[in-house]
């Protein structure tokens, strides 16, 4: 009789970031054999429990950290029900590349609200800012559809919320760092996941030629702009 998968988070000490942090992972572990997928979300080790694999009581932003593993947790688990269900078989692996699935789907909105809860949790305010800004904007924009996928985002549809942050009395300084944000979400979304970058790669240059057209319009952000170009270089 085939055992269910347990499912936990781990804080991956066999990879340090520049930080000097380490990325949580989820850990699926099934028939003797584990899998792990990442959570896209990282910790100081001096504020995680390695026995009891969670946060530290002292960790900063406890609450949302804690809101994302749980979340991401559940959402495996859900998944592992849905084919327990369906009476099929499947391995650790097979279980993560159904969740990876799931990935594919994530929202623009979604994917914003977790690079805010990142922020939050390294106590970086002014990014957190930042991102909130931009979010906020975009927001206004869709009337409040933010829930589309990031291929939904093309030259056409970035056109129109150049003309809609003009049209509502936005400088250039303001609209050059809309676009700059939004194009660092844009670029982590790809980084994430690869069958998202499979849709979106269909069509970076035009899209990222828009980005360069509106940077070179804030005629005192020059030096954005070349940081913008070699930062193109490095990811393409």
């Amino acid at each position: 009789m085939n055992m269910d998968a347990t499912i936990s988070v781990v804080c991956y000490k066999s990879k340090t970031l520049s930080n000097g942090e380490h990325p949580l992972m989820l850990r699926i572990s099934k028939d003797g054999k584990k899998k792990y997928q990442s959570l896209g979300i990282s910790v100081n080790p001096k504020f995680w429990d390695f026995q009891k694999n969670k946060p530290k009581p002292k960790c900063p932003n406890l609450e949302y950290l804690q809101k994302i593993i749980l979340d991401k947790k559940l959402e495996l688990q859900k998944k592992m029900l849905e084919i327990k269900s369906d009476q099929k078989e499947y391995s650790a692996a097979t279980l993560i590349e159904a969740n990876e699935k799931l990935l594919v789907a994530k929202t623009v909105d979604c994917f914003y609200k977790e690079i805010i809860a990142q922020c939050e949790i390294n106590n970086k305010c002014g990014n957190r800012l930042v991102y909130l800004n931009s979010y906020n904007s975009l927001k206004r924009f869709t009337n409040g559809k933010l829930e589309i996928p990031f291929n939904t985002i093309n030259v056409a549809w970035l056109e129109k919320y150049e003309k809609w942050l003009r049209s509502n009395g936005n400088k250039e300084t303001t609209i050059s760092l809309m676009f700059r944000t939004l194009r660092s979400t844009y670029n982590k979304a790809i980084k994430e996941s690869p069958s998202e970058a499979a849709n979106i790669a269909k069509k970076p240059f035009q899209i990222f030629h828009l980005f360069d057209r509106v940077f070179s319009l804030a005629h005192n952000l020059i030096p954005t702009l070349s940081i913008f170009i070699f930062s193109l270089l490095q990811i393409y």
